[in-house]
């Protein structure tokens, strides 16, 4: 077997990108705390701070007194270094938000129907006007984003060509990337809408503190985001988390994939908004198209004790139970987090009875160790974690949006 030795270079990138996780998530330390937390020996701290501070990545943010020295300068993450953009393209919506390097969000939203159907050139074009939009409103040069994440519904192939494919909107395959960087030069990072949930969550939310995870995304589709040992479990086309496409019932409803008894079918925001509509075909509340008008509407109605909507939601949390007790077998999670736009709408009402579901379908042992959450960070989640998509390439080359752009001046500078 042969190895590849290690240069100079590799050294500096690998510490460059220990020091900057270790401050990232750390929050503010001095050099002496950096260099205890990673085992890095003091003057190799100090080489790579003096690097990050000079690029503008760092910055001082203060003195703390020390034991009979002089005081310690404190450092932190520049939030206002870069900034990150996050797109959620929903089936009913595309929102596009901004974040900051510390993925703070800066309440400058663009968003739109999704009316696109099939026609990604459509979607492309609205996606890149969004984003020109919102650089416009939050009066951002464009040499400033680091990056744009895209959490998208389907399976996202990475291989020579980031291709999406979306079988409800009958993508097969489109290279989204591609078709944006047509239009914008920005680095651009596509992948499933509850993968990048799931990222969020457990860097930002419910997810904090734990290494083995099952992030959930109930909306208009259902899907799922697994982490492993820390880290995004992708599978080898990059499609594991298709949990919406599990079987539930044998030959039962069609589902939009073209298969039979999907649990999607069922928990859905479609499938519980046609059970309702079977039980009471004549209910004012389903007489619009909007989903999320109309599930909000079944909640209210059954925290009104309305029939219909008690029986839709109790079957909605059996159904649901069955596929997280499921999940708990197969998978053994240590945390599993309910989100979604549905997810969020219905979490907090179907808690009881969901929860005696999981313990009926569950496997005991699994069961003890696993513990059940809602969402954090609400409806973002999609957004941010788009965009820490793109913060994770930041933070895994060790910030080389700060290192192009330092060349790119060096070179300027000669060339004048």
């Amino acid at each position: 077997m042969t190895t590849t030795k290690q240069t100079v270079r590799d050294l500096r990138r690998i510490n460059r990108r220990i020091v900057l996780r270790q401050l990232y998530f750390d929050g503010s330390l001095s050099r002496l705390e950096l260099s205890q937390r990673s085992g890095l020996s003091p003057s190799t701290v100090t080489n790579v701070v003096n690097e990050l501070l000079s690029e503008g990545i760092f910055v001082d943010s203060g003195l703390e007194e020390s034991e009979g020295g002089r005081p310690r300068t404190i450092l932190s993450v520049n939030s206002a270094y870069g900034y990150f953009i996050g797109v959620d393209v929903g089936e009913t919506e595309v929102k596009i938000e901004l974040f900051d390097l510390m993925l703070h969000n800066q309440n400058i939203i663009e968003r739109f129907r999704n009316v696109t159907g099939n026609q990604v050139e459509l979607l492309v074009q609205n996606i890149i006007e969004g984003i020109k939009a919102l650089l416009v409103k939050a009066n951002l040069p464009q040499a400033k984003v680091i990056g744009v994440g895209i959490g998208v519904p389907g399976i996202v192939e990475r291989s020579k060509e980031v291709t999406v494919s979306a079988p409800i909107w009958d993508w097969q395959p489109a290279p989204l990337t591609a078709m944006l960087k047509k239009h914008l030069h920005l680095p651009f990072y596509v992948d499933n809408g509850a993968k990048a949930m799931a990222l969020a969550e457990m860097w930002f939310g419910a997810g904090r503190g734990a290494e083995s995870l099952a992030v959930l995304l109930l909306g208009t589709g259902v899907g799922a985001g697994i982490i492993a040992n820390g880290s995004l479990y992708r599978g080898i086309t990059n499609s594991a988390g298709e949990w919406g496409h599990s079987t539930l019932q044998l030959d039962g409803k069609k589902c939009r994939c073209g298969s039979f008894g999907c649990l999607e079918s069922y928990i859905g925001a479609p499938g519980i908004i046609q059970r309702f509509q079977e039980l009471a075909p004549n209910n004012l509340l389903t007489q619009s198209d909007d989903q999320i008008a109309i599930i909000t509407a079944i909640v209210e109605a059954a925290k009104q004790k309305d029939a219909a909507a008690l029986q839709v939601l109790k079957e909605t949390a059996h159904y649901l139970g069955a596929g997280i007790g499921n999940l708990v077998n197969i998978f053994n999670p240590q945390r599993v987090i309910l989100g979604g736009w549905t997810g969020l709408q219905i979490g907090e009402f179907i808690l009881p009875d969901l929860k005696k579901f999981i313990e009926r379908y569950a496997l005991k042992q699994p069961l003890k160790v696993m513990d059940f959450r809602l969402c954090e960070l609400s409806m973002d989640s999609v957004c941010q974690g788009a965009a820490a998509i793109a913060l994770e390439d930041f933070l895994a080359t060790a910030g080389k949006f700060a290192i192009a752009a330092t060349l790119k001046t060096r070179a300027l500078s000669k060339a004048g």
